[in-house]
């Protein structure tokens, strides 16, 4: 299944949902359409049983600059920035947290320019796959803002010392000063990013699906509770688990000593 939206190109091939941000002549900077197709394809895809993971990139040199700050300018200019109703979005899906918020694993493939908000989404990814070419900066203190969910991300990412040293400096840095700090799952030749990225999807699907998102909602909620919680969070998930079809189907492969084939059910 393949379909264009406004902003974003999205596709479903083999379980795996692959979105890509389709503004490149702006360097994929967001503005409220590519917002809300986000929501749109987070929401859907999170319902839908054909997707196990999503892999998300950007057209062209840029995964995403961030903000389109010239837009939002150009509405101020015309005298509609400060008066116009902005748009409602579902905080679940919003583009800062959706990749983290929705429970099916989310694989960013950064292939160049990420600035600001592109940051924002690129680390709230589960996974990311680095070009040589991707490039970073949390740079909103230059355009006298804050970090938005950098501030939140990157503590947990990295460490404080070096999420200070990210946010209130500003300064870029490349994929392989990301790796260096634990930013990167790794860092690959440009030419080979959505290969290696869709190997891993197709690696994550090798699980059994259910467990897989209901791992990913354990290790969110992991930051919220104590271990006593989280426990007993776990044994309710696993009580869950044992009346599915792929677990059965696991427990059959492995007496049977042959793969499991899992359907996501």
């Amino acid at each position: 299944m393949y379909k264009d939206y406004q902003a974003i190109q999205w596709e479903i091939v083999d379980h795996v949902g692959i979105l890509r941000l389709n503004r490149p002549e702006r360097l994929n900077a967001i503005d409220n359409a590519m917002r809300g197709d986000i929501e749109h394809v987070l929401r859907t895809a999170e319902a839908d049983p054909e997707v196990w993971t999503i892999v998300a990139t950007g057209n062209g040199r840029g995964f995403c600059s961030g903000a389109d700050l010239k837009a939002r300018a150009e509405a101020e200019k015309a005298g509609a920035g400060g008066t116009a109703p902005q748009p409602l979005f579902d905080m679940k899906y919003y583009y800062a947290i959706g990749f983290s918020q929705i429970n099916k694993p989310v694989i960013a493939a950064v292939n160049g320019v990420t600035r600001g908000a592109g940051c924002n989404m690129a680390f709230a990814a589960d996974f990311r796959i680095l070009s040589e070419n991707a490039n970073f900066g949390v740079n909103f203190v230059e355009r006298g803002l804050m970090g938005e969910t950098s501030t939140w991300y990157l503590p947990r990412l990295v460490g404080h010392a070096k999420a200070a040293e990210i946010c209130l400096l500003g300064e870029p840095f490349d994929a392989r000063q990301a790796e260096a700090w634990g930013l990167a799952t790794r860092v690959v030749p440009h030419d080979r990013l959505m290969d290696e990225a869709l190997a891993l999807a197709k690696k994550l699907n090798g699980k059994a699906p259910i467990a897989v998102q209901m791992t990913k909602v354990a290790l969110r909620r992991a930051w919220e509770q104590d271990v006593e919680q989280q426990l007993e969070l776990q044994n309710t998930m696993n009580n869950k688990l044992r009346g599915t079809a792929d677990t059965q189907e696991a427990l059959r492969a492995f007496i049977e000593k042959r793969p499991p084939v899992f359907r996501g059910a």
